[in-house]
């Protein structure tokens, strides 16, 4: 059977399981009372079914979500939303094609959108890995905030969506216009039928070969840092010390008494089970630190601060 006759029905049902990560939600285009200032992307928490696919294409277009629940995707994408964005596709693209992954550069208004559908799931971080060990080997930045990466997050929680993206085909909600699709073997065919035939699947395997060659760069430490403070070995316990220097006949590890650092009616002051700490409950108070406490050796330099002040 030609492509041209598929029924458009079977052609948005294929499509839907192979670009979004998931179905259950879609993104769509909302305009508030005044077009010239959409609203912009919404959620929608409904199932994206073929009917909705075919509504997308036809206009104003809908966006899907990349990574599923369980932290995991079958597509790979890149949104190039740079001066240069085509051409930065089209480098990435040549790579990922060398290197047997078959890779999709779609025109966008701005830059591209690269596509890759793998023959299987991976886990999102594992992607994320291999799209930059592979920008990083196309001589590409890889950590651009306008190059966009999808999946767009390592993991998401069970109830969470992640970050989204117009889907292939789908016109600019702004503009109308669809991009030009350019596969590993030039433009791809008119009919979205004939692309859906002829789209080549990525194999998962030799992606997840590319995640273990992202070595993440070392952070550089600031000038500015300071390595944090080592107090000096105190012996005494916190109990002890705030009897001694601090005027607390009744103090034992797990108790609560006054604090002697404010005027307390009502035992504010904890001493923690092991006796190296204590916190005073009342906010404003030098013992509460934040609700952190002081420990053996803070206790001992305040009390002696006080004496000498």
């Amino acid at each position: 059977m030609p492509p041209s006759i598929y029924r458009p029905v079977d052609v948005a049902e294929v499509y839907r399981h192979m670009f979004p990560a998931r179905h259950d939600v879609y993104q769509h285009w909302v305009v508030g009372p005044d077009p010239e200032n959409p609203i912009g992307w919404r959620p929608v928490r409904e199932e994206m079914t073929a009917e909705v696919v075919l509504t997308g294409l036809a206009g104003p277009g809908i966006g899907g979500y990349m990574i599923h629940p369980g932290s995991t995707s079958h597509v790979v994408a890149v949104d190039f939303d740079t001066d240069d964005g085509l051409q930065q596709g089209y480098t990435l693209a040549g790579i990922m094609n060398w290197n047997g992954l078959p890779t999709y550069v779609e025109t966008s208004r701005r830059g591209s959108h690269l596509w890759c559908v793998l023959d299987e799931v991976l886990p999102a971080v594992a992607i994320r890995f291999a799209l930059r060990a592979l920008l990083a080997e196309s001589g590409l930045p890889t950590n651009d905030p306008h190059i966009e990466l999808r999946p767009g997050s390592d993991h998401v929680e069970d109830d969470g969506l992640g970050h989204a993206l117009r889907l292939p085909f789908m016109p600019h909600p702004k503009t109308g216009q669809r991009g030009t699709m350019i596969g590993p073997d030039g433009p791809v065919a008119a009919h979205l039928s004939a692309v859906i035939l002829d789209w080549q699947l990525a194999p998962a395997s030799v992606l997840h070969d590319w995640s273990m060659k992202w070595i993440p760069p070392t952070p550089r430490v600031p000038d500015h840092f300071r390595p944090p403070r080592v107090y000096p070995e105190e012996t005494s316990t916190a109990s002890e010390i705030l009897a001694s220097l601090w005027g607390v006949p009744n103090a034992r590890a797990n108790r609560s008494v006054r604090c002697p650092a404010h005027d307390d009616r009502h035992a504010s002051l904890n001493i923690f089970p092991d006796d190296q700490r204590a916190m005073c409950m009342a906010g404003g108070c030098v013992l509460n630190n934040n609700d952190h406490g002081r420990g053996t050796y803070e206790l001992r330099t305040l009390a002696e601060a006080r004496t000498h002040g």
